[in-house]
C-alpha cells in the first residue's frame, strides 16, 4: 500500500470513528438525559467533575467509546482483507467513502437539529438590552398600594430596598427530579395512580403555584434545567450561563457581583447551612453558596468525619436521603438556638439514570422510579411532620421546590409530546398569601422574590433580578413578554452581566473555552457551506 493509499485509510478511518461515535453519543445523551440542550451539555464539559456519579462515565465508555473503537477497527480490517482479496476493491472503496462522508454529514445535520448548535452560536453572537435600564415615569399611588413596574424586565438587586422586622426562618429544599408529571391525572399528572400522595396533600393544604388550573408548577427555561443551573436561579434570579463552568476553575469566584438571598438573609443576621449528601466541590456548589452568604456546607465528605455510616445508605452519589433527613434535624435543633436561620438542603435519591433504592423504598409499582418518588413522598412528609412538632415551626417558613424535570429518560418515554412537564412547588407557613396561584406562568428565577416574600420580607416593586414575587399582582416576565422572546434573549450576550454579574469570566476565558467555541465555529460555518435545505426535524 503506498503512501497515498495510506493516508486516505486513515483519513476515512478517523471520519468514521466520528461518524460512529457521534451517532452513538447522541442515542447514548436521549437515552441518559432525554432532550436536554446544548447549554447543560456544554456546562457538564467543561464544569469541575469532583463528585461525580462513576456509573455515568464507565456507561459512556462501555456503551459509545469501545463500540466506537470495536466497529473502527473491525471495519478496516473488513477493508484491507477485501483489498486483497476482491477484484471490486475499488468500487467498494469508493462506496464506502461516500457512505462516510455523507452519513458524517447528516449526522452532523442531525446533532444541529437536535441540539440548536446554530441557534446557539448565533445568539451568542448577538447582544440583549433586557438587563438596561428602562426610563420610568413614576406615577401617583399610595406606597401601599404600589406593585411594581411591568415594563422592567430586569431589577438590579442591589438597588431595591428590602426590609422586614418580623421575618420567618427557612428551610429551603430542592427536591431533586421531584416534578408533577408522575401525579395521578385528577391532580395535573399523567399516571392512573398518584405515586405521591403526602407530596399533593402538602400542595393542595399550602400554597403551590400552578401553570394549570390543577396541581403544576415552574416551566424548564434555559439556564434552569439542570441541578446547579437550577439552584443558581432560584437562588440569584438569573439564569446560569455556561462559561461560568471555567471560572469554578481558573479563578475560585461564582457570579461574584450577583446578590442573592443568601447575601441578603446575611446582611439580615441569619446564620445559614446547606447539607447536601454528595460532595460540595461538584458543579462549583459550594462556590455558590460560601461565597454569597453561607456560613457552613455539610457534604458527604464532613458528615464522614462526623458521623459512621453503614454501606447501604450510600450510594453512588454520596449518601441516601433517608439518612440526610435524619441528619438534617440535628443540624437544624442546633441552627435554631442561634437565632434566625436558613436551612437549605438538596436530595438525591431521584437522580438520573435509574434513581436510588433505599431500603424504605416500597415495590407497589412496576416503574422503579414511581416508587423511589413514593419513597420520597413519604420521606419528606414525615420531616414536615417532625418540624411541626419543634417550637420554632410557627415561626419558619418551609420552601419545596422541585430542582428540574428528571432526566431519567426510560421513566419518561410515556409522557405526551403535548403535555407540559413542571416541577413541583410548595409554600408551608408563607407570611402572605395570594389566591393567584392558578394559570400562573413562571419559571424558578421568580422562586428568588417568592421566598423572600413568603418569608415576610417586603420588596419594593416585587422584582429581583429577573425575578417576581408570585403573591403580588405584577406579571412575571414570561407572563409580560412571553416565554420564547425571553427565552431568546437570555442567551444573547450582555455586557452588564459580564462586567456587573461575571465580572471577568468572559474577558478572561480559557483556553478550554476557546478550543471548544471554535469547534462550534467550525461547525456552523460547515453547515452554512452546505446550506439549510436537508434539514432533519425531531419531536
Amino acid at each position: 500500500m503506498n503512501k497515498k493509499n495510506k493516508f486516505l485509510l486513515f483519513f476515512f478511518t478517523i471520519l468514521l470513528f466520528f461518524n460512529i461515535l457521534l451517532f452513538l453519543t447522541n442515542i447514548w445523551i436521549f437515552d441518559n438525559f432525554g432532550n436536554v440542550k446544548i447549554q447543560e451539555i456544554l456546562f457538564t464539559l467543561l464544569s469541575p467533575t469532583s463528585g461525580t456519579d462513576s456509573s455515568v462515565v464507565y456507561s459512556y465508555i462501555l456503551r459509545v467509546l469501545l463500540i466506537a473503537v470495536s466497529f473502527t477497527v473491525l471495519s478496516c480490517f473488513i477493508v484491507l482483507y477485501t483489498r486483497k482479496k476482491s477484484k471490486h476493491f475499488k468500487y467498494i472503496k469508493n462506496i464506502s467513502a461516500i457512505f462516510v462522508v455523507v452519513s458524517l454529514f447528516l449526522s452532523c445535520l442531525y446533532t444541529n437539529s437536535r441540539y440548536d448548535i446554530y441557534g446557539y452560536i448565533s445568539q451568542k453572537s448577538q447582544t440583549t438590552s433586557i438587563y438596561n435600564k428602562s426610563k420610568k415615569t413614576k406615577k401617583k399611588v399610595k406606597k401601599e398600594e404600589y406593585q411594581g413596574d411591568s415594563t422592567i424586565v430586569y431589577q438590579n438587586p442591589k438597588e431595591i430596598n428590602i426590609s422586614g422586622s418580623d421575618t420567618n426562618n427557612l428551610i429551603y429544599i430542592y427536591l431533586e427530579s421531584i416534578e408533577n408529571t408522575f401525579l395521578d391525572t385528577a391532580h395535573g399528572g399523567v399516571k392512573a395512580i398518584n405515586c405521591m400522595p403526602e407530596l399533593t396533600e402538602l400542595a393542595l393544604n399550602n400554597t403551590s403555584f400552578s401553570n394549570n388550573e390543577l396541581l403544576g408548577g415552574a416551566i424548564p427555561f434555559t439556564g434552569t434545567t439542570w441541578t446547579i443551573a437550577s439552584m443558581t436561579s432560584q437562588f440569584t434570579g438569573l439564569p446560569l450561563k455556561v462559561e461560568v463552568a471555567n471560572d469554578m476553575d481558573q479563578q475560585n469566584r461564582f457570579m461574584p457581583g450577583a446578590k442573592t438571598i443568601g447575601d441578603i438573609l446575611n446582611e439580615n443576621g441569619y446564620i445559614q447551612e446547606l447539607m447536601i449528601g454528595s460532595q460540595k466541590e461538584f458543579a462549583g456548589t459550594d462556590k455558590l453558596f460560601l461565597q454569597h452568604g453561607f456560613d457552613k456546607i455539610c457534604d458527604i465528605n464532613s458528615l464522614k468525619q462526623e458521623y459512621s455510616f453503614k454501606s447501604n445508605e450510600l450510594n453512588q452519589w454520596g449518601l441516601d436521603d433517608y439518612k440526610l433527613f435524619e441528619l438534617a434535624k440535628n443540624e437544624i435543633t442546633q441552627l435554631a438556638q442561634t437565632g434566625k436561620f436558613n436551612f437549605t438542603m438538596a436530595t438525591i435519591d431521584c437522580h438520573m439514570p435509574k434513581g436510588f433504592l433505599c431500603k424504605y423504598c416500597p415495590n407497589t409499582y412496576e416503574n422503579r422510579y414511581e416508587n423511589i418518588y413514593a419513597c420520597q413522598s413519604k420521606l419528606i412528609n414525615s420531616f414536615i411532620d417532625w418540624c411541626k412538632s419543634q417550637s420554632w415551626y410557627e415561626n419558619t417558613t418551609i420552601v419545596l421546590v422541585g430542582d428540574h424535570p428528571t432526566m431519567a429518560q426510560q421513566y419518561v418515554n410515556d409522557v405526551p409530546s403535548d403535555y407540559q412537564r413542571t416541577t413541583y412547588n410548595c409554600f408551608i407557613n408563607s407570611k402572605v398569601t395570594t389566591d393567584q396561584i392558578k394559570n400562573r406562568q413562571f419559571t424558578h428565577m421568580d422562586m428568588y422574590p417568592t421566598t423572600l416574600a413568603a418569608m415576610g420580607f417586603n420588596i419594593e416593586g416585587n422584582k429581583l433580578a429577573l425575578g417576581t414575587n408570585l403573591f403580588s399582582e405584577l406579571p412575571t416576565i414570561i407572563e409580560k413578554y412571553g416565554q420564547d422572546y425571553i427565552n431568546e434573549e437570555v442567551q444573547k450576550s450582555s455586557e452588564y452581566l459580564d462586567k456587573k454579574i461575571y465580572i471577568s469570566l468572559i474577558k478572561n476565558g480559557s483556553q478550554d473555552e476557546i478550543h471548544l467555541f471554535f469547534i462550534l465555529q467550525l461547525f456552523l460555518y460547515l453547515h452554512t457551506c452546505f446550506g439549510n435545505s436537508f434539514y432533519i426535524h425531531q419531536k
